[in-house]
């Protein structure tokens, strides 16, 4: 953000010493420290902001054309299968998985 040297905040430095005093300087450091960080984090959230507003905008020019075929690809699984014979065979799957016998659990009878 600003280009300064080690040079140039030791020149800050001692001229807030002559300014200040020993006995200000950590109380007047302390409040620039959280200045600064109050102004970071509000120029932070505020380009949070942009940036949320910008994909809104760009998510719904893609939902709104329907030319675009941006977003069906973007969800899209290169791997996936929708033949025939893939979804018998994942069909087939589900039902031996629905068909086999729950086993049975290993229950003690603490009631003795």
């Amino acid at each position: 953000m600003f280009d300064m040297g080690f040079m140039e905040l030791m020149v800050i430095g001692v001229l807030a010493l002559l300014v200040l005093g020993p006995e200000r300087l950590p109380q007047a450091a302390r409040t620039v420290g959280l200045i600064l960080g109050k102004v970071r984090r509000s120029v932070s959230n505020f380009q949070e902001d942009l940036e949320r507003q910008a994909r809104t905008d760009e998510l719904r020019a893609k939902l709104r054309d329907p030319a675009s075929t941006l977003l069906k690809d973007e969800f899209s699984d290169p791997e996936r299968d929708d033949s025939p014979e893939a979804r018998q065979g994942l069909a087939k799957s589900v039902k031996a998985i629905e068909e086999t016998p729950a086993e049975p659990s290993d229950t003690k009878d603490v009631s003795k």
